[in-house]
């Protein structure tokens, strides 16, 4: 083939040129258990795509997608996405006048989908009985290949139950996928709004069709540019640390360096529950910047009252997407320099556990990583980025490394602990002067760098 021809045939990325997309067929939404019934103007379709990009013709899966229409006058189509990643966004659009403001809820046509593996869109399946296992940081190399092997179980009867989309779960698949909406609603262009994991498809879809999008609002922002596992868990730490300086008081900072003693040598209890230092490090990750912190660190401290322990566990989606996206697979001895390096930038809270349980569960994880890490400057896109000045799931770092990424981009920064900045229900100033950022900008297009709550 003439290299004259192989351009006329291939897209951006070696990817087959786009094949004409039928228009969506809207009806009612189904039901959505435990949530009440979608509302008037709210409707539901399906919109096919390949599960194989490079393969147009090849097999195909059905994404699902709901649509609030414009309450007034319509300035446009809002494709958003809520994170995860294994999140069903299609939800929060078929509840929609609870999740956005009135003003978006009047301006635009909000799309919500399923990403590919997840929900109603081809949603992915495995062996239960592995998924539900839950696991701490391997402290033996007889553990960490433990844990190796459970995972390359766990993911081999995902790619056995689930077929051939558990090789295409990449979230550069799923950038494609929103370009598929895009011309099966007809619109000319989009903006998106990408929260937490939904901002790396948002960034993806940036890189790859600048031209389509009007508005890209990052809120929670994921760094792609992340290359190891030592990268992801030395920002998580120092994110956590952060909080943890901020948020205790130096008379509760004694009371969880004497908790960590009793943890570490195996003292640590509440009630019938042995106490160990990975479950109080994830305990106090849950609840720095909560109204609930200061009663947790004293119920414990005292051994009453409640304490509300999560088991570890990382949700399939994450691992199935997550570990194809970031090149975090790492040996036992270089997993412990990492955490001792995580645990010299974090001596208060010592890690951050989010970021350690993402790495974790990527040890043998049976599938490649076909959407590596990069960095790329995302030109001619008006972009605004918004985070939490200390944010332990996306860290804030991670945020102004990729509005560096972005030339012209805005930022809104919230000050204070926590994860996603723009919701409906803005109930402290800071969060209203949050909405009123992110609100103007998707409407008249206008940016700034402002902080709220200062």
């Amino acid at each position: 083939m003439t290299k004259l021809l192989l351009a006329a045939v291939l897209g951006l990325g070696g990817v087959l040129a786009p094949q004409p997309v039928p228009a969506i067929q809207w009806e009612k939404c189904p039901p959505d258990p435990p949530y009440p019934a979608p509302g008037q103007g709210i409707e539901c379709g399906t919109v096919k795509v390949p599960v194989d990009w490079s393969l147009p013709d090849g097999e195909q899966i059905e994404v699902f997608v709901s649509r609030s229409k414009a309450r007034k006058q319509k300035l446009g189509t809002l494709v958003t996405n809520p994170g995860g990643p294994g999140n069903p966004g299609a939800t929060p659009v078929m509840m929609a006048p609870e999740e956005f403001p009135d003003e978006i809820l009047d301006s635009f046509d909000i799309i919500g989908f399923d990403p590919r593996g997840i929900g109603r869109s081809h949603g992915i399946q495995c062996d239960d009985a592995l998924v539900s296992r839950a696991f701490t940081p391997p402290a033996t190399q007889a553990a960490w290949d433990e844990l190796v092997v459970h995972n390359r179980r766990l993911g081999e009867s995902c790619r056995k139950r689930t077929g051939p989309l558990f090789d295409h779960l990449d979230t550069m698949s799923v950038a494609r996928d929103v370009e598929a909406i895009r011309r099966a609603l007809g619109a000319e262009k989009i903006s998106f709004l990408g929260q937490s994991y939904g901002t790396l498809i948002g960034q993806q879809y940036a890189q790859l069709f600048p031209d389509k999008l009007d508005r890209l609002v990052l809120d929670g922002v994921v760094d792609h540019g992340l290359k190891t596992a030592a990268a992801h868990l030395l920002d998580g730490a120092k994110e956590a640390e952060r909080a943890y300086r901020e948020h205790l008081d130096p008379a509760q900072s004694r009371t969880v360096t004497l908790l960590f003693a009793k943890a570490d040598k195996g003292t640590l209890k509440h009630g019938k529950t042995t106490v160990t230092p990975h479950m109080l490090t994830a305990l106090l990750n849950e609840h720095l910047g909560a109204d609930s912190m200061k009663e947790v660190i004293g119920n414990l401290a005292t051994g009453k009252g409640e304490v509300p322990f999560e088991p570890p566990y990382v949700e399939i989606m994450h691992r199935a997407t997550w570990c194809r996206d970031f090149s975090v697979a790492t040996t036992f001895a270089q997993f412990g320099k990492a955490m001792a390096a995580a645990r010299k930038a974090a001596p208060g809270i010592r890690y951050n556990a989010q970021s350690t349980d993402f790495v974790l569960g990527c040890q043998g994880w049976p599938a490649k990583v076909t959407n590596p890490p990069a960095t790329p400057e995302v030109k001619g896109v008006n972009a605004l980025i918004a985070t939490h000045e200390r944010d332990l799931a996306t860290p804030k770092a991670w945020a102004l490394r990729v509005a560096a990424r972005i030339p012209g981009a805005g930022r809104v920064v919230l000050a204070a602990t926590g994860h996603i900045t723009y919701r409906r229900h803005a109930v402290t100033d800071a969060q209203k002067c949050v909405q009123r950022e992110v609100s103007g900008f998707l409407i008249t297009g206008e940016d700034s760098d402002t902080t709220c709550g200062i």
